[in-house]
């Protein structure tokens, strides 16, 4: 191998083990810091591999199984960054751990150097190459879930930057690959270029992880029904019911007005308000209207609080999110977040963690 290929993975190696130590120190970590610091270590153990070639078999199958958690974690952390927290559930980690078990038995049999492959392995290879091809695509696509209309400045940057370096990296690498094949002297430069699109992909996670502690994204939330009782699914027009509130508070954002009722909403959306406030409690798992709008108020605070140059004070912050008064929206918002909105605008200009914000965003508990 190359000199500079070597100095490169070597590089990456010392960064991903630095991205793993940061996190692991790391307070009150998110669900996205928890599944970068476990795809940050496996990146660490994958890009050792090239040295593999003469080590002992036992070492093999632990570097084969150690960095199995690659292309498979980075998907469930663009899900945990651009969905909030419970974006992850129990079904996307089992997908992410069946696609490591493939990768595993995959690069496990690749540094064993077996000449007669095994139908299993053929059969193996051929799912890792579909299973793999899929969750890099789900993983581009990510950053595009949501109305773009709602992205602040900032927020788009960082999305069309992380989908910028991470289809970069795909790219080239997977272009490179094709080419080593052809041609086994670009094998060098192909790690080389491996290395250097893992250094740029940890770089680019960091600066979305901080911009998620400056300016967390609503929770992703479940609409599971309030009771034990099944819930049907929405009919075609409770869902074109559903679809019309939404794109007023996502798009009109009437949440930010004060007087709102759920009587007059009912009105301008064509129906009647008892079966609104249905709708809002079965369909949309909210416990009541207020609820509802008090979640998108405090997520409009959230993040005018979190930029530098915005409103002058609270006062001004809380009418702009549609609270009438400041006592309502400081009640309120110490329930959501744990924490007074002078705190939290105080942390999030220092760059601070905020103590208990992870969990009561997340639960999104209204006393």
């Amino acid at each position: 191998m190359q000199g500079w290929a070597t100095t490169m993975i070597a590089m990456a190696v010392a960064t991903a083990l630095l991205s793993l130590l940061a996190l692991l120190t790391r307070k009150n970590k998110r669900d996205a810091e928890i599944l970068f610091a476990i795809v940050s270590g496996s990146l660490a153990i994958s890009l050792l591999s090239p040295w593999m070639a003469g080590a002992p078999e036992w070492m093999k199958w632990a570097v084969a199984v150690g960095g199995s958690s690659t292309c498979n974690g980075f998907w469930l952390v663009s899900r945990a960054l651009f969905r909030g927290d419970g974006g992850v559930r129990f079904r996307h980690v089992a997908m992410a751990a069946s696609v490591a078990l493939l990768i595993a038995v995959h690069r496990g049999n690749a540094m064993h150097g077996e000449a007669s492959p095994t139908a299993l392995l053929v059969v193996t290879d051929a799912l890792l190459t579909l299973t793999s091809t899929s969750l890099l695509a789900l993983t581009f696509l990510e950053p595009l879930r949501g109305g773009s209309s709602q992205w602040t400045p900032s927020e788009r940057r960082l999305r069309l930057g992380f989908m910028a370096t991470y289809g970069g990296s795909i790219l080239s690498t997977t272009l490179l690959g094709a080419l080593a094949d052809a041609f086994p002297a670009l094998q060098p430069v192909r790690a080389g270029v491996v290395a250097l699109c893992a250094s740029g992909m940890i770089g680019i996670t960091h600066f979305a992880l901080r911009c998620r502690r400056r300016a967390p994204l609503l929770p992703h939330r479940r609409n599971d029904p309030p009771t034990e009782k099944a819930v049907a699914a929405p009919g075609e027009d409770d869902a074109r019911l559903i679809a019309l509130l939404q794109h007023h508070l996502d798009v009109l954002q009437i949440y930010r007005e004060a007087d709102l009722r759920v009587a007059e909403l009912a009105v301008r959306l064509g129906t009647v308000e008892h079966r609104l406030s249905k709708l809002i409690g079965q369909q949309m798992g909210e416990k009541n209207f207020n609820q509802l709008l008090n979640r998108y108020r405090i997520a409009h605070a959230c993040r005018l609080l979190a930029v530098r140059d915005g409103p002058g004070n609270i006062l001004q912050i809380s009418a702009e999110s549609g609270f009438a008064s400041l006592g309502p929206f400081n009640r309120a918002f110490k329930a959501l977040m744990g924490c007074t909105p002078s705190v939290y605008r105080a942390r999030c200009l220092e760059g601070r963690p905020l103590d208990g914000t992870d969990s009561t965003f997340a639960q999104l508990r209204l006393d």
